[in-house]
């Protein structure tokens, strides 16, 4: 069906529905109250249903109102974005917005998705810094971060991305030189590739899966999670790696996983950023980070 020919008819309903009265959306939009009425009645002739119930009360939305009004509050609030970051007068669109976030989730996450986000905002300048080891949050240096251990702070938006787990992956030729054959116990046959920030996740993993005495052939430690996965790609040994972060990779077939997502090695990975931070294009950041977890 067509779209409804005023915008300003669909700004009258998104202000009412905000307020559930007409007086009161009339009174925000200098209008009068019977203007608004005939706005809306206009609105629900030419889209054939109600998005009002009249109650005692005051005002209730249907539900094909509350659908429209989600709707409309998501497109005002991106399109009043993204005004600010197209119009001449911004000053801080010349200034890049700086994003933090370990190089294991920048590489494995965040950087394959990103030319969506420069597809549908290709005006905003971005910045990222790279953090081999979680730095307390700096609302001054940056505008946001990835973390998987937020901090708790009233001054600080967060917000729950996805939850993580913990699972072994190795090369396939690593397993075709092998007798691997699903069985968890052999794993004791390969070498283990660690990660100096997270030293015990190898025994925690052992410890849930109740192979408290399970070793390895050999021990070998990284500085960084991307490094011992890089070793794992080489055959090296296996490595303790985030799903779903190496999906990608191993549905590439580069890597194999080898064990289940076991319900207790997880842990959630958050975006964090000032509630200060009245930047549009942080919030135009945020609601893409939105759309990309909302189609996983």
């Amino acid at each position: 069906m067509p779209l409804p020919s005023s915008l300003n008819t669909l700004r009258t309903f998104s202000v009412a529905a905000k307020h559930l009265s007409f007086k009161a959306a009339a009174d925000e939009l200098c209008l009068s109250p019977s203007a608004v009425s005939r706005q809306i009645a206009g609105l629900e002739d030419q889209i054939g249903c109600k998005l009002f119930q009249r109650q005692v009360r005051g005002l209730a939305l249907t539900p094909e109102g509350t659908k429209l009004s989600a709707t409309l509050e998501s497109v005002f609030d991106q399109l009043h974005s993204t005004l600010e970051i197209i119009s001449p007068h911004n000053k801080s669109k010349s200034e890049p917005l700086v994003i933090s976030a370990q190089p294991y989730f920048a590489n494995h996450w965040l950087l394959p998705r990103l030319h969506r986000f420069k597809h549908q905002y290709p005006n905003v300048l971005l910045q990222f810094e790279s953090e081999l080891t979680y730095k307390p949050f700096d609302a001054n240096k940056i505008d946001g971060c990835f973390r998987f251990t937020p901090p708790i702070d009233k001054g600080l938006h967060v917000k729950k991305l996805f939850r993580q787990f913990a699972v072994p992956v190795a090369a396939p030729v690593l397993l075709n030189k092998s007798d691997w054959n699903g069985d968890l116990r052999c794993l004791s046959a390969f070498n283990w590739c660690h990660t100096l920030s997270q030293p015990d996740l190898w025994q925690q993993w052992t410890d849930a899966w109740g192979l408290p005495n399970l070793h390895a052939n050999e021990n070998m430690f990284f500085d960084d999670a991307d490094t011992a996965l890089q070793a794992a790609k080489n055959g090296i040994g296996v490595a303790m790696a985030a799903w779903p972060l190496v999906e990608a990779t191993v549905t590439a077939g580069h890597l194999v996983r080898l064990s289940d997502c076991h319900p207790q090695l997880y842990s959630d990975y958050y975006f964090i950023c000032a509630k200060s931070n009245h930047d549009s294009r942080l919030q135009l950041f945020i609601n893409w980070l939105n759309q990309e977890i909302a189609v996983e």
